[in-house]
């Protein structure tokens, strides 16, 4: 088994050290709140902490075919030949690498999981997302293509696996350890059966029907833990790698676009552009790889660079995402310490790069170092914890600290209960039962108050989406109408669909925005009627201010407006589904069906996906934070009634009386 290779200069990720020192402090505060409390507080406790060790940002990698982004995935892990590069186009595997800083050196394990059985028929029966487009628009001989490749596809998987091959389906297999040799049996193609004679297992025995892995293995030079998803390109056959990669971009809050310097971006990639168009720009890193391939990357990068500015600006992209030049084929050697097999290309093309890159402050770094810098990892590493700082970092923090200033909130009320100059020494005004019922209460009216304005919110998304699809099916056929009048029917007409993105896009912000705004009321309410229990509770001034409503959770990009239907489709599809019409009835017909069946199964994912989802978790997080508050106070009630002297009273010289309480909570004047 082949070890891990640490990165040369780990400070790559060094920006979430800050992240990495604020998160500790929360954690060694909430350890020392577990001692000597009550089981429900302590239960709290446990969950803050669960959530600060269990945090994971995610970084979703897409890109060109060929632009060597597994190759920069390995050297982003340190691992430089961790994951095949040479996948076969077949391949449609996600691959998450898990890099834990707590986890042992030697500790590592893996889990592939396969496609469902119904997944497998879509693909098969039906030739997937392009069979659809193609048997709605018409495209018989496309269908047929799909379907004859399907069917030489079926039959190398089913001489692979043999009569396992069906109970394979929708199973996972899991390991302990894992190896490079082990990855390649699911994640890249072989010719042959692995287990016939001269067969190798290193080749792909479970490839076909493999779905996604997840690898878990050490880094003990990252400040919190990381995820890497490496996706497939989107532009297959059957576009499952496009539905495989919105899948993993709804999970992640940033995504890295890995670009080909020799490729750079262009109208060829309007997937790619569609996918981040709905991804916030500033969650969104370009990186233009392969520069070593440049003959001379200081005149050639600011070309590279306008072009791709111009190229997003002109089909609606993220124009701002920062853009970063680099070489994963560089870094792979300096992070394998094998820069001394460059290449004299590619060392050439390093020393006129270094030309540009370096300065006086660079002077004196060592070999390794120096080709380090240069691959341009350092400073997508940099970029990534920015934003992971200021994002999900940032909300993380935001989401942590409410919860533990609420605990240094409760404490405070009980450590005053339990001192004698109170007059009700170690006693809570209301009983057991009486907390339990205002606490329902409280639960029952928020929740239904939430459950009334999400429901006003999302009939008002609904209808801003069917306006949608009728604004956009007006302005299509008009078009549509012009031109027949103009050229008759023998010249093709086409029609982008991006306006209905557009409105579809605007439709979703619309609707998280007005369902954040009444969540935010509604949460604000809860909080305040469970400070009216503390209050009465504990004998306080009404209007003190005792704990505070959690943040809202971040609605998930809509990545799906991204995913390719027929309109985006050019050549000899659209020509057969044009040329089929004849008279105008029957284009107009034809073009709104085809509209309503390519739009429905989007707007379905939107609403069950982005939409359903989020307020899915806005009802979540109000009935945790009322539950977990009113276990707080049931606990504390508990055990003041048991042992009084459980929680630490207020220092001497501190405020005791209870109008004075809000002076000695956090967060207050």
């Amino acid at each position: 088994m082949k070890d891990t290779v640490a990165a040369p200069m780990p400070s790559a990720f060094g920006g979430l050290s800050g992240l990495k020192a604020k998160l500790a402090g929360l954690e060694t505060e909430l350890a020392d709140m577990g001692v000597s409390k009550d089981r429900k507080t302590s239960i709290a406790v446990r969950k803050l902490r669960k959530l600060i060790r269990e945090f994971e940002p995610s970084i979703t990698m897409i890109g060109q075919v060929k632009a060597g982004k597994t190759t920069l995935v390995n050297a982003m892990a340190g691992w430089p030949e961790l994951l095949p590069a040479d996948i076969n186009p077949w391949t449609s595997v996600v691959t998450a690498l898990h890099m834990q800083p707590q986890m042992a050196q030697d500790a590592r394990r893996a889990s592939f999981r396969f496609f469902t059985n119904e997944e497998w028929d879509h693909l098969i029966r039906q030739g997937g997302r392009v069979g659809e487009m193609a048997n709605r628009a018409g495209a018989a001989d496309e269908l047929e293509k799909v379907r004859r490749q399907l069917d030489e596809m079926r039959a190398k998987s089913q001489a692979r696996l043999g009569r396992r091959f069906q109970m394979l389906l929708g199973q996972s297999h899991d390991y302990d350890c894992f190896d490079e040799t082990l990855i390649q049996r699911y994640v890249c193609m072989g010719d042959d059966f692995w287990e016939d004679a001269g067969g190798s297992q290193d080749q792909g025995r479970f490839a076909d029907i493999t779905k996604s892995a997840d690898l878990w293995f050490a880094r003990p030079d990252l400040p919190v833990n990381l995820c890497i998803q490496d996706t497939p390109g989107v532009n297959d056959t059957f576009m499952i790698r496009e539905q495989i990669t919105i899948n993993a971009l709804r999970g992640s809050r940033l995504c890295v676009m890995v670009l080909s310097a020799q490729q750079a971006l262009s109208s060829v990639d309007l997937g790619l552009i569609r996918l981040i168009a709905n991804v916030q720009a500033r969650d969104v890193i370009i990186f233009v790889n392969r520069i070593d391939e440049l003959a001379d990357p200081g005149k050639a990068v600011p070309e590279i660079r306008a072009s791709i500015q111009e190229t997003l600006r002109k089909f609606d992209g993220p124009a701002d995402a920062e853009i970063i030049f680099g070489s994963g084929h560089w870094a792979m050697h300096a992070a394998g310490g094998t820069f001394n097999q460059l290449g004299q290309d590619s060392a050439d093309t390093l020393l006129s790069w270094a030309e540009t890159e370096l300065d006086d402050a660079h002077a004196g770094l060592a070999p390794q170092e120096v080709i380090w810098h240069l691959s341009g990892l350092p400073k997508l590493g940099q970029a990534i914890a920015e934003r992971i700082d200021a994002g999900v970092g940032a909300k993380l923090l935001e989401r942590a600290e409410n919860g533990v200033a609420n605990l240094r909130a409760s404490f405070s009320v009980a450590a005053m209960a339990a001192d004698p100059a109170q007059g009700a020494f170690g006693q809570c005004r209301l009983d057991r039962c009486e907390i339990t019922n205002r606490f329902q209460t409280i639960q029952d009216h928020t929740c239904a108050a939430l459950d009334h304005a999400l429901a006003q919110a999302e009939n008002t998304f609904m209808a801003r989406v069917e306006k949608a699809h009728h604004t956009f099916l007006g302005r299509a056929t008009s078009s549509l109408v012009q031109h027949l009048e103009r050229y008759g029917e023998d010249e093709i007409w086409t029609y982008d669909p991006a306006g209905l993105r557009m409105l579809l896009r605007s439709s979703f912000q619309v609707f998280v925005r007005s369902a954040t705004k009444a969540s935010g009321g509604v949460f604000d309410i809860a909080a305040e009627q469970i400070n009216d229990v503390y209050r009465a509770a504990f004998d306080i001034a009404p209007g003190t201010p005792i704990i505070s409503a959690p943040p809202l959770p971040p609605a998930s990009p809509p990545v799906v407006l991204g995913q390719t239907i027929a309109l985006d489709m050019r050549g000899g599809w659209w020509n057969r589904f044009w040329r089929k019409r004849r008279g105008y009835q029957a284009f107009f017909d034809d073009f709104s069906k085809l509209i309503h069946e390519e739009t429905v199964p989007i707007v379905t994912a939107l609403r069950q996906q982005n939409a359903d989802e989020f307020t899915k978790r806005l009802r979540a997080d109000l009935n945790e934070f009322v539950t977990t508050q009113g276990e707080i106070l049931i606990g504390m009630n508990d055990d003041l009634a048991a042992n009084p002297g459980a929680y630490t009273a207020p220092a001497p010289g501190e405020p005791t009386d209870a109008e004075d309480l809000h002076s000695t909570l956090p967060g207050t004047p």
